[in-house]
């Protein structure tokens, strides 16, 4: 879902040149969206923004509720770049030719300086010129318009966004000696999307440092290869990775020992390999009740000792219980033998099944995951196996997903939910008369297809990467 949140953000962003260039050099992490206004890929999204009524209703009611003009919702219309350093940030846009006039119309006490008109108080500065648009801290803010600019991205997409921890800033916050290095781990992190003729692709990366603290970047670097899935049941998604219980059992005492905080963790009968099925089934009752409280999934985990694997699985359940049950409404019972699984009811969480078998663990989260354990399995479906040959041999991790089905299924709820919201106010009674949001969200469902990502260790890096269609 995140991915088409950032897909979202595209609509109808454009950027003659690169904005990002024009922030201060030196910022710690960044953010950019590129030149898409005139992209033929998102004419029919922004067709299906405009005919569901959605971009309209939002309009009247942001400006009815907050008194924002409607204009200035095309703040960022023609792109944006933001930067954020140590002591302060920088952002900078492309106003749609309406928003820009609203944004002249509102402006108070602007100067000129530098081509500019330049205003704002001793926390940030706003300026304004024949295109742009920028705020930014005053240091920031002098550096652009002095012409000290030049900031670039790690990484080139349609959205970047990337940042760097300072290990300076770190070592001076004063926090325990293990803490510090746990954190030392991490280098820099970036993410790119990139639109294509079928649809779109992604990059994650995660850059560590396995000196700093050699035990989590284990455990974020792994070296074992997953499970595959294709024996598996099927569902509307899958995800197979590795993760080593044991040594995060071992790991994560002694760094909350630091805070003062007793954790008994014994989770050596686990492995490291495990997948996930998500399978549709009805959303949760309105009061909170009932099936589906923690979705509808089959959780495979690898184990090295059933027996001692159960016995800390039930350990769990019974401390879940005690927390999501309320004085005299039941808690944690057994419910004896459900289809060749056995059957536990934790609180008011619901019912959970499993099933211990010679090497792992399988958990149904509710009855409809526990049914669809008889679904055809994935290697009879036709497009997991056309994605599944970009799988690199050596992934420590992969997802494959039908990213139309997720959205038909959140447009039932949505439909189903939203007119509880009649005798609210404002926009979310708005949303649920006119059915605006839920109509977007179907008409997005007929364009998305399926996707796939996986995970590779490249060196010191965790990088994933995805392949999603989308009929522009």
């Amino acid at each position: 879902m995140a991915r088409l949140l950032a897909l979202l953000l595209l609509f109808g962003s454009a950027l003659a040149q690169n904005l990002l260039a024009l922030a201060p050099q030196g910022a710690v992490a960044g953010f950019q969206l590129s030149d898409l206004r005139g992209s033929r890929y998102l004419a029919g999204l922004a067709e299906d923004w405009k005919s569901s009524g959605l971009e309209t209703l939002l309009r009247r009611e942001l400006q009815k509720e907050v008194g924002i003009q409607a204009d200035l919702l095309g703040i960022a219309a023609g792109g944006v770049a933001a930067a954020l350093y140590r002591d302060g940030f920088f952002l900078i846009a492309r106003p749609s030719p309406a928003a820009l006039q609203a944004v002249r119309r509102e402006a108070r006490g602007l100067r000129p300086e530098g081509g500019w008109l330049v205003g704002g108080d001793g926390e940030v500065l706003t300026g304004i010129s024949r295109e742009l648009v920028f705020l930014a801290s005053p240091k920031y803010a002098r550096l652009f318009l002095q012409g000290r600019r030049g900031l670039q991205a790690p990484a080139r997409g349609d959205i970047v966004l990337w940042g760097v921890l300072p290990q300076d800033l770190v070592r001076s916050s004063g926090l325990p000696p293990r803490t510090q290095s746990a954190l030392g781990t991490f280098r820099h992190f970036s993410y790119t999307l990139q639109l294509t003729p079928g649809g779109y692709t992604d990059e994650s990366r995660l850059e560590l440092n396995p000196g700093a603290d050699p035990t989590l970047a284990a455990l974020l670097l792994p070296k074992e290869r997953p499970f595959d899935v294709g024996s598996l049941p099927q569902g509307y998604a899958v995800t197979s990775g590795v993760f080593d219980l044991g040594l995060l059992g071992a790991y994560l005492p002694g760094l909350l020992r630091e805070f003062d905080l007793r954790l008994n963790l014994d989770l050596r009968a686990f492995g490291a390999r495990f997948a996930t099925v998500s399978v549709q089934g009805p959303p949760p009752a309105l009061d909170g009740l009932g099936e589906g409280l923690l979705g509808h999934n089959l959780i495979y985990w690898e184990v090295r000792d059933p027996a001692t694997a159960e016995a800390n699985l039930l350990a769990l359940l019974q401390t879940l219980a005690a927390f999501a049950t309320p004085q005299g409404q039941g808690g944690f019972r057994m419910l004896g033998n459900v289809s060749g699984f056995k059957g536990v009811e934790v609180g008011l969480m619901g019912k959970l099944y499993y099933r211990l078998e010679a090497s792992r663990l399988v958990l149904a989260t509710s009855e409809h995951a526990l049914q669809a354990t008889r679904n055809p399995p994935w290697n009879q479906n036709p497009d997991f196996r056309r994605f599944r040959v970009r799988i690199p041999a050596g992934a420590v991790g992969y997802t494959f997903s039908q990213q139309g089905t997720i959205l038909q299924e959140q447009a039932a709820q949505l439909a189903r939910l939203l007119p509880q919201a009649i005798g609210s106010s404002g926009l979310e009674r708005e949303l649920a008369r006119s059915r605006s949001l839920v109509s977007f969200t179907e008409r997005l469902a007929k364009r998305f297809g399926a996707g796939l990502s996986y995970t590779v260790v490249e060196g010191n890096n965790l990088v994933s990467r995805g392949f999603y269609q989308v009929r522009w």
